[in-house]
């Protein structure tokens, strides 16, 4: 195998192909990029893929293909002798026995290659369902990731679910005391073999490679989604995704999502309206005075909002915002962490908070106008984003 190709479009392959190596793994092969040089009627291809048995990544380039063929080389010392290679040269790979001679001016390294049959085979990408804006779908799937949980003894908290309906995605996941819902347009153009035309398809993805494949695509792009849930080796299913040049796929969670509909209030007590972005610097500097994950106090009164954390022996802080709010006083005591990642994933110029009494879940939501709560709601949209947590019991 022989190619070359520009040190830029290199770098960017790896880069992308990288994402599918393992942190660790005591088999070699996974640990490796697969490279395949190919002439395509007049084009030459470079191929650079991965894949750790969880997650596929392939990228596609054109490239100057002297001879063809594939090889294995160790994926993570690759990428970061891509990134150092100089700048303004092309890349000369080519292999010969044992090894490959990597050539960028007057830089040269000679790569062990691993057996390239050695490998899992990649996942082929399912048919595409549909797709959706890149950046809005790497927006929507941040704001959701925020409250996915950790422990991997309950997988579904660790997920996101994704919703594929006719005309519209909606992403949910929660981490048992927050739960978050996105809904964004998307364009369906596909309905699964055997499927009724207005069901949505369902998909529970790793909210955390989700969050790793999205920030990563080409944000200027169109995505293209491709799930399939039939069940292999006692997975749930894959789902791909690919926007230009980048394809990835990544295994589904095998495991039922709560039923998150209920948990939303059907009517609430009250609601505040605050600019978000005051809010969001005064809980940061308020909750300076305290550990993260103690409660900070929210009092609202007619037109105002007092934020407060500590007391005792402890240091405490105070800040006072202009809040429109009409309603009967009232105290929230909310975890600051909790509060400080649903203010940041909203993106809107006011933030809404509505509650039904002080120990039940609130709601946050985003507006850009100041109407006041409750005034013209039937004019109002609904918020396309939703973000729900629990107050704390004090006392």
């Amino acid at each position: 195998m022989k190619f070359r190709l520009s040190r830029e479009a290199l770098t960017e392959a790896v880069s992308w192909a990288a994402h599918a190596l393992p942190a660790r793994s005591t088999v070699p092969a996974l640990s490796g990029l697969l490279l395949t040089a190919e002439q395509r009627g007049h084009d030459g291809v470079l191929t650079v893929s991965g894949f750790d048995f969880e997650v596929s990544a392939r990228f596609e380039s054109q490239a100057e293909v002297f001879e063809s063929g594939a090889a294995r080389v160790p994926g993570r010392l690759l990428a970061d002798l891509a990134k150092a290679l100089p700048v303004g040269h092309d890349v000369e790979l080519a292999t010969a026995g044992s090894d490959a001679l990597l050539t960028c001016g007057p830089a040269q390294f000679e790569l062990p290659l691993l057996p390239p049959e050695d490998g899992p085979r990649l996942p082929e990408l399912p048919p595409a369902l549909g797709s959706v804006d890149g950046a809005l779908f790497a927006e929507a799937v941040a704001q959701v990731a925020v409250v996915a949980g950790r422990d991997e003894a309950l997988p579904f908290l660790t997920g996101i679910r994704l919703e594929l309906h006719a005309d519209m995605l909606r992403l949910v996941a929660t981490d048992r005391y927050r739960l978050a819902v996105r809904e964004i347009p998307w364009h369906r153009s596909a309905v699964p073999a055997g499927a009724v035309s207005d069901a949505p398809s369902v998909a529970l993805v790793p909210a955390r490679t989700l969050h790793e494949i999205t920030r990563s695509l080409t944000k200027d792009e169109q995505i293209r989604i491709s799930p399939s849930t039939e069940e292999t080796n006692g997975s749930g299913g894959l789902i791909g995704f690919a926007a230009g040049s980048r394809e990835a796929t990544t295994r589904l969670l095998a495991s039922d999502f709560i039923r998150y509909e209920a948990i939303f209030p059907s009517a609430f007590s009250g609601s505040a309206l605050i600019e978000r972005r005051p809010l969001l610097d005064a809980v940061k500097r308020v909750a300076l005075v305290t550990e993260r994950h103690r409660p900070l106090r929210l009092s609202f009164e007619p037109g105002r909002l007092v934020v407060d954390a500590g007391g005792g022996s402890e240091a405490r802080g105070r800040q006072t915002l202009d809040a429109h709010f009409d309603a009967e006083p009232v105290v929230l005591s909310a975890n600051a962490g909790y509060l400080l990642d649903g203010l940041g994933a909203l993106t809107s110029r006011y933030a809404e908070l509505s509650y039904t009494t002080p120990t039940k879940p609130a709601v946050l939501t985003g507006r850009e106008d100041d109407a006041r709560p409750g005034e013209d709601t039937a004019a109002q949209d609904a918020p396309s984003y939703r973000y729900l947590f629990m107050p704390l019991r004090v006392g």
